[in-house]
Formats: C-alpha cells, structure tokens, sequence
C-alpha cells in the first residue's frame, strides 16, 4: 500500500513539473506601446473585420474595439455580440499586416 502512495505522489509531481514548464515557457508579449499611433486605422482594421464576418454581420454588432497584442502581433481586438438570448459572442483580431482570425466565443 505504501509502494502505491508513494508511486502516485511521484506521478502528481512530475504532472506538476509538466505543467509548470508549459506555463513559463509561453511567451509573454509587451503591452502595445499606447505612445506609437497604429500602424493601421480604426476604420480600416473595422473594415477587415467586417469583411471577415461575412453574413454573420445581419445577426453580430460591435460592442468594444482595442488594440492588443494579447494574441500574437500587434492590431485591433474588435468585440461581436447578438441581441438573441442567450447572446453569442465572436472575437476579430486583425493583425496591422492585415492577418484577420475570426473566433466563435461560447460563454455559459
């Protein structure tokens, strides 16, 4: 029984060493430098995103645009509601080099 007890310890904290590697070895990116006006236009970056919605523009609004680098390069991080109920959610981040990623948020 002991054996046992002692082999699951040694199993949780080796679970533990794992996860710590995967966590500090993520990169950290700097917050975008607020000083530095954007490479690309609010206009133009909601434009992109739009565009990258397709039809789904007849049920989402934008509810918040930022700037971030939160998600890889820096660029504009535009937030998409419905007005059904339960609301859906889809997050826009389109890079200042005009790379757009379109993601379904599932809130509960």
């Amino acid at each position: 029984m002991g054996g046992q007890t002692l082999m699951k310890a040694w199993q949780v904290f080796l679970i533990c060493i794992a996860f710590s590697a995967i966590v500090f070895a993520t990169p950290v990116r700097p917050p975008y430098d607020n000083v530095k006006p954007p490479s690309m236009s609010l206009p133009a970056g909601y434009e992109l995103a739009i565009s990258a919605l397709g039809s789904a523009t007849n049920q989402f609004h934008c509810v918040s645009a930022t700037i971030s680098t939160d998600f890889g390069a820096p660029g504009w991080f535009f937030s998409f509601c419905t007005t059904n109920q339960p609301p859906k959610y889809k997050w826009v981040t389109v890079e200042f080099s005009g790379k757009v990623h379109v993601e379904d948020i599932l809130l509960r």
